[in-house]
């Protein structure tokens, strides 16, 4: 193991000590300065603007930028952990989320034991799937105060709104600026993780993806942004607040059109309904969503009706709002998709050649369908198993993080994460019905 630690490690002191230091600055800004939330104001800025700056980092600088952010935040995880063990002599906060992250802990390392692999690789599909989490977790042990809180919620609505900005600027741009914002190139870290290099296999300018390298991060961030500012609708009273509300709203929701990400396009739909008629059960809601899905609908089927073939839609680089989804459901687009090694043939066989042969505790994290496998080109299970190595057999990944997790740590891991969001969920639910404080709701 201590060998396989060795080579990702920069290969020079001073490269070392950069990253020594990160972890220490971490703590500091949490024990000394006490000011830890800064660590969070900074992650928010810099992860949408991320493959933006990577894009122009000389390569022998490029894996300390990449990772120098992580490192200070795992200070700020171990500060924040080691804040809160000293306050209240216990290791967790008591909190409904406790037994699912357990849970999903333990099952991780008896799926590490049962497949019995090198436990670098294990500790970074580890980290893939739970560094987001720690945050979560780091908020919970520092205990900040409303007026934090409301200053981490401010960070990330100007980072949305600074993303919406760039997305209509690349859009009028009608492609200019794609050369720009879009990297293909591969990097090699530490003589074995690669960063592979992505294709735009799109039309230049018939999606937008500002400064995040690819349409469907973008689609996912603007889409956080639209379901978080949507409450906040029905509280404001004064009548500008509200306008600029609707207005930043409504080209984020033209900025979420042109990402082209039906993923994106289906999230933000059910999670205007879950708030808005669901939970709300405003009428302006649910007739402002029955209108749009009148709409929608009699636009697909005039053009279903005009285009006699639209079971057979493929994916091509520029496609029409209804060829992109009727390709959902094309016959032929799914065939493509599985005979390519698309996202169709990993849904099919995830099931059936990886779940089936490890049904509870999975293959092991790192080892399948993730960003772990990809990058250490780790094809140990995808030989073993007779898969092509993710998707095209090129990229290690399976484009759906679902079935990656399913595969990694098993049906008892899946419903443990499961379990994770629907107990956020309840809890959720339960401070809208019980808090009498506005911001909370």
């Amino acid at each position: 193991m201590l060998e396989t630690i060795l080579v990702y490690l920069p290969n020079n002191f001073i490269g070392f000590f950069l990253l020594l230091s990160a972890f220490i600055l971490g703590l500091v800004l949490t024990f000394a300065i006490k000011k830890s939330e800064w660590i969070i104001y900074g992650l928010l800025v810099w992860f949408p603007l991320e493959s933006l700056v990577l894009m122009y980092t000389p390569i022998r600088y490029f894996a300390y930028v990449k990772y120098i952010p992580e490192v200070i935040m795992y200070g700020l995880v171990v500060g924040a952990f080691i804040y809160f063990l000293k306050k209240k002599g216990r290791i967790l906060p008591r909190q409904p989320l406790n037994k699912w992250i357990i849970g999903f802990v333990i099952v991780g390392i008896i799926s590490l034991v049962l497949n019995w692999y090198s436990t670098w690789i294990w500790a970074l599909g580890m980290r893939h799937l739970l560094r987001f989490v720690f945050m979560l977790f780091v908020i919970l042990w520092m205990g900040y105060d409303k007026h934090v809180l409301k200053k981490i919620l401010i960070f990330g609505a100007a980072m949305i709104s600074l993303e919406v900005f760039f997305g209509l600027i690349q859009y009028l741009s009608g492609g200019y600026l794609d050369r720009f914002l879009f990297s293909s190139r591969a990097v090699t870290i530490g003589n074995a993780a690669i960063l592979a290099g992505l294709d735009q296999f799109w039309v230049q300018g018939s999606r937008v993806f500002a400064t995040m390298g690819r349409y469907d991060r973008l689609g996912s961030f603007v889409v956080i942004g639209l379901l978080m500012m949507f409450p906040f609708l029905f509280s404001i009273k004064r009548e500008k607040e509200k306008i600029l509300y609707f207005l930043m709203a409504f080209l984020g929701l033209i900025v979420l059109y042109l990402t082209q990400s039906r993923a994106s396009w289906i999230a933000a739909f059910m999670g205007f309904v879950t708030v808005g008629a669901i939970l709300r059960r405003d009428k302006r809601v649910m007739a402002v969503m029955g209108l749009f899905v009148a709409i929608v609908v009699v636009y697909l089927v005039g053009f279903a009706i005009i285009n006699t073939n639209v079971l057979s839609i493929s994916d091509k680089p520029n496609q029409t709002l209804a060829e992109r989804m009727f390709e959902s459901f094309s016959f032929q687009g799914w065939r493509d998709s599985y005979d390519g090694y698309g996202r169709i043939f990993f849904i099919i066989n995830t099931p059936r050649m990886v779940v089936s042969q490890h049904p509870f505790f999975g293959v092991g994290p790192g080892q399948y369908g993730g960003g772990v496998a990809s990058a250490l080109l780790h094809t140990d299970v995808y030989d073993r198993l007779h898969l092509p190595f993710g998707i095209q057999n090129i990229y290690g990944q399976i484009d759906n993080n679902w079935l990656s997790i399913w595969g990694e740590v098993g049906t008892l891991g899946l419903i443990m994460w499961i379990g994770f969001f629907v107990t956020i969920i309840k809890m959720s639910c339960h401070v809208r019905k019980n808090s009498d404080n506005s911001f909370e709701k």
